[in-house]
């Protein structure tokens, strides 16, 4: 997947907040809901925020320790960019200066 990949998975808002967050934590770990990345709680948006994580994930730009799926909605623990996650992200800024 090229640098575009990166904000162009998904609808673009709810991943570039993704990513941002993750890149402004990192070297930190995160934990992601569909709230922490500017998605309503509703199941469409539960829906959308895990299609958002299996989509930076097979691409290989997210890694984390565990999907947790509960009545209040999924959680990913322990999320972080990986470094093919932040190459792609730079390039693609890069790109748009």
């Amino acid at each position: 997947m090229s640098s575009d990949g990166l904000l162009g998975t998904r609808k673009d808002a709810p991943v570039e907040s993704a990513t941002r967050l993750l890149q402004d934590k990192w070297p930190a770990l995160v934990v992601l809901t569909p709230e922490s990345i500017g998605l309503p709680g509703d199941q469409g948006a539960t829906l959308e925020f895990l299609a958002i994580v299996q989509s930076l994930s097979d691409a290989g730009f997210l890694s984390y320790e565990a999907l947790v799926i509960n009545a209040d909605g999924p959680v990913v623990v322990d999320a972080a960019l990986t470094a093919r996650g932040r190459a792609a992200l730079a390039a693609r800024v890069t790109a748009t200066h």
